[in-house]
């Protein structure tokens, strides 16, 4: 099968989160199980590459009532292709935050299919991901000038954050992507602006989000945020597919960021990278480290860790915060540092190596997320032996099991943050279950070829085509 997969970034080029580990991890996955992939990102002036991709030349875009000029780049990387659309709206600082956004990824969706076929590239399915793409099953469906191979193409729209929509002018949005007038009317329409979330939704063919609870929690007013309705009325179209790590990357038994190498049959090792994080950080080493390696924002709940974390000391865990965001979280944890010295240490950034001995140095990971589409760091925190202690939302029900690989607690609040930290730190205590755990939980298959298979399975109910 030939499938061309859609995505604002893509790692190891670009990143800002989850969005850039499965649009780099899926394709090479299904590279792995035969087929033939192709993925479009902008080229970024920030883009990340040891060999800056091949400019291949100019391709013309119709795009706001006249002809954009974007240039195309290419490059092949474990038997994927990447193409990249060059054009000033991707020659800035940063890949978002800019008042212009709807506009620039519009131009992006436009240039998608333009790229495609100046590559001789005709997909069997495409594959967009959310809202910066969310036009494109609608441009396959009703776009003019569009490319041979490309007109009514079947699709598929990945819902990986629904808090972010894309919402614009209708008219304007319209011109932009050269689509005919009457699609005012159409799933595009959000109360009288345009939304490219919600367009995805409606055109595409079938609909996915990153977790089976996930796909159930966005029918609701809670988390649907305003596009609830539209949910519940795609849902015989909308399903969840976990998101998979790359298990090259994230081995304990091979990690060279990692002090000590080990495996489940050798959990003594573990220590050793406890030792090399608490003397870097000036912790005590007798007792256990809970930790957090999160982006620091409102949707991680960072700020109830923040407001548990003297009572964490007095249940006699340690403290490691590692992660970056708002600036009150950030001040907050540095307090915390300084008061509480031995006990509780940061790092406000992000350190990829240092990430890596976090995982295999700590003792448990805690993600008390108001909400989690899926959730990367519980699947690799349970790859290294550290027991995750999450809020029952999303990716994180759906990936540990109470007691086996993990502790769960249903409100976030202190008190049920505080709830699940005590159990966890009594079951410390028994080292017999609790080393029955980390064996458990490094046992777990997160690896994306599982999690492949099952795009694959749903591409072919689309398409037709057998493996």
């Amino acid at each position: 099968m030939r499938i061309l997969l859609a995505s604002s970034e893509v790692y190891p080029f670009s990143k800002t989160g989850g969005l850039a580990d499965v649009a780099g991890a899926l394709p090479e996955a299904l590279v792995k199980l035969g087929h033939e992939v192709l993925v479009v990102s902008p080229w970024y002036k920030t883009l990340k590459a040891k060999n800056p991709p091949l400019w291949i030349g100019d391709e013309w875009v119709p795009f706001d009532n006249h002809i954009e000029t974007c240039g195309i780049g290419v490059l092949e990387q474990n038997g994927v292709t990447y193409g990249f659309v060059g054009h000033p709206y991707f020659q800035r600082d940063s890949l978002y935050g800019y008042s212009d956004d709807v506009k620039r990824f519009c131009l992006f969706t436009r240039a998608i299919p333009q790229l495609g076929a100046r590559l001789n590239f005709v997909p069997d399915l495409i594959h967009a991901n959310d809202w910066h793409t969310g036009y494109l099953p609608m441009l396959l469906e009703h776009g003019w000038h569009m490319p041979e191979g490309y007109v009514r193409k079947p699709s598929v729209f990945t819902i990986h954050n629904v808090q972010y929509q894309g919402n614009s002018s209708l008219d304007e949005t319209l011109n932009w992507l050269r689509l005919p007038g009457f699609l005012r009317d159409s799933y595009m329409n959000y109360f009288g602006s345009a939304n490219a979330m919600q367009a995805g939704l409606g055109f595409a063919d079938k609909v996915t989000t990153v977790s089976p609870t996930y796909a159930e929690e966005i029918k609701t007013t809670t988390y649907g945020y305003g596009l609830d309705g539209t949910m519940r009325h795609i849902s015989d179209k909308l399903s969840g597919i976990v998101n998979g790590i790359d298990t090259d990357i994230w081995n304990p038994a091979t990690d060279r960021y990692i002090t000590q190498t080990y495996t489940a049959k050798s959990l003594k090792k573990k220590d050793l990278n406890k030792q090399a994080l608490c003397q870097r950080f000036k912790l005590d080493p007798s007792k256990p480290i809970i930790a957090v390696v999160s982006r620091l924002v409102d949707q991680k709940g960072i700020d109830v860790f923040i407001d548990a974390a003297t009572e964490l000391l007095w249940q006699d865990w340690n403290v490691f915060v590692l992660g970056s965001g708002e600036p009150a979280l950030e001040a907050a944890l540095s307090s915390l540092t300084a008061r509480n010295p031995g006990r509780f240490a940061s790092f406000i950034g992000y350190d990829e190596t240092l990430a890596h001995l976090v995982y295999a140095g700590a003792e448990s990971l805690a993600i008390p997320s108001r909400f989690e589409p899926c959730g990367l760091t519980q699947l690799i925190a349970m790859r290294y032996g550290n027991i995750p202690i999450a809020r029952a939302t999303g990716g994180l029900v759906d990936t540990i099991s109470p007691s086996e690989t993990g502790f769960l607690f249903e409100h976030l609040t202190v008190k049920g943050l505080l709830w699940a930290t005590k159990v966890a730190r009594d079951a410390f205590d028994n080292t017999s279950f609790w080393q029955k755990m980390m064996k458990n939980a490094m046992s777990k298959d997160f690896s994306w070829e599982r999690s492949a298979k099952t795009y694959v399975d749903l591409y072919q109910s689309i398409t037709g085509i057998e493996a």
